[in-house]
């Protein structure tokens, strides 16, 4: 199943597509060939609701590639040196402007995907909800996965836009809620989230539709309830909800004991599906390539084994527009991203590793040093590195937790930036050798603004 997930879900999941890239007005199928919304909105079959799921994990993994090279750029984890553009550097590392415009350049696919996502997630809640080929638990199974994975990929325009705000009712595209502030949005996220949780808790033992294997694990309503609660966590502590946050850890998949890389994985396969976006061949002569940030090295502690995740070149590539700010040399991309055996490799979306970091954030927040420093030991422990022995005020533990996440989540979705962000720490991106601006947002897309004004 996993080799065809591109072509079915392009096959029907593309009905939910946008005119002009604008989520607000949907393209009108008009292919006698390929099924309409319409068709399935009404007395679906299971085989068109199955579609719908596979075209659903589809569209849930293209946002994680974007979210992993723009903001983590913008953290300074990684140089994206695509010689197909050089605002992949100039822009995004803030060498030629000062400021996000409207539209940001590469900005797209953490705003537009998600919200393509989430379309198809409201495409599935409505079909489930107008055909009698399920049960009301199965139906159940479907809103549940749906609104799983729709307040999962909700978080992402959340993360760019920040206190700009987003919309959360997007269901009628031609009447579309308001933009709301970060706050307001994330307790609606939130609500989502408990929503599916819900659905999933009233959806019986088994789904009456298939996942690929990246699903493994977490594809029937017990398990995909863990996963559920792992992204309401994550929500959680974006929300500064620390005790919501533990509440969400107990009932999710975090195991302190367990292998750090569990959870659920976007896969990929060879054409006609795409291959693992993150993959490039070890030295490979080339112009485009995700490359390391310096900094990655140079403040990594002696015998972590995470360093392992970056492979040294024998011959660095060079970017014309990334250049020294002290010396006016090319900034060598010396290290690239060696987690990646081939280009079908999975790649995991939310993991073990990052909820017991979270467990051990919301247990410092909350006073709970003791766990605290358990749950960092944990990880420190795994890599190589020796018990935690600083202060032990929440500030201190904080830092520590931070700068664990940086090398435990490197590369998996622009976790530093959305952590420096949500601390005040934007100062503490590492800016010294190439110079640049570091932006604390995105500035508010052209179709939002224009579609307020029309109204």
């Amino acid at each position: 199943m996993k080799k065809y997930i591109h072509n079915i879900a392009y096959s029907f999941g593309f009905v939910t597509l946008f005119a002009s890239c604008d989520y607000f007005n949907p393209d009108e199928v008009v292919d006698p060939n390929n099924p309409s919304v319409a068709g399935v909105l009404q007395n679906a079959s299971k085989a068109e609701l199955q579609t719908l799921v596979t075209g659903l994990e589809a569209r849930h993994r293209v946002p994680f590639q974007n979210a992993t090279e723009l903001f983590g750029s913008f953290g300074r984890e990684v140089y994206a040196y695509f010689g197909s553009d050089p605002r992949f550097t100039e822009e995004w590392l803030g060498l030629t402007v000062n400021e996000t415009y409207p539209d940001f350049f590469g900005s797209g696919g953490t705003f537009l995907s998600p919200y393509q996502a989430i379309k198809q997630g409201n495409v599935i809640i409505e079909a489930a909800g107008n055909t009698e080929a399920i049960t009301a638990e199965e139906r159940a199974g479907y809103e549940g996965l749906a609104r799983t994975i729709m307040g999962y990929q909700y978080l992402f325009p959340l993360m760019q836009q920040w206190d700009n705000g987003i919309r959360i009712d997007v269901a009628d595209p031609l009447n579309p809620g308001p933009i709301l502030p970060y706050d307001e949005a994330l307790t609606q996220i939130r609500d989502l989230l408990d929503q599916g949780a819900d659905n999933l808790a009233s959806a019986g033992s088994s789904f009456a539709f298939a996942l690929t294997s990246g699903f493994d694990g977490f594809d029937n309503p017990a398990s995909m309830l863990e996963l559920n609660r792992a992204i309401a966590a994550r929500a959680a502590a974006y929300d500064e909800d620390w005790q919501a946050a533990l509440d969400a850890l107990n009932v999710s998949f975090m195991n302190l004991d367990g292998d750090l890389m569990e959870g659920p994985a976007h896969v990929f396969g060879e054409a006609p599906d795409i291959n693992n976006y993150f993959f490039y061949p070890l030295d490979a002569v080339t112009n485009t390539i995700l490359i390391v940030h310096p900094s990655m090295l140079e403040d990594a502690e002696e015998g972590d084994l995470r360093l392992n995740k970056f492979y040294e070149r024998e011959e660095p590539v060079t970017n014309v527009t990334v250049i020294n700010s002290s010396t006016g040399e090319l900034v060598p991309g010396a290290y690239q991203d060696n987690r990646w055996a081939t280009n079908v490799d999975p790649v995991k979306f939310i993991r073990n590793e990052e909820l017991i970091l979270l467990y051990a954030e919301a247990s410092a927040q909350l006073g709970n040093t003791g766990e605290a420093i358990r749950a960092i030991n944990i990880i420190r422990n795994t890599w190589g590195l020796e018990d935690y022995s600083g202060a032990t005020d929440t500030e201190s533990l904080i830092d520590e937790i931070l700068f664990q996440r940086r090398y435990s989540l490197w590369a998996e979705g622009g976790h530093r930036w959305i952590d420096l962000r949500r601390y005040g720490r934007l100062d503490e991106v590492p800016t010294a050798l190439e110079g640049g601006t570091v932006f604390t947002k995105i500035s508010p897309r052209n179709s939002e603004t224009n579609w307020d004004s029309q109204q």
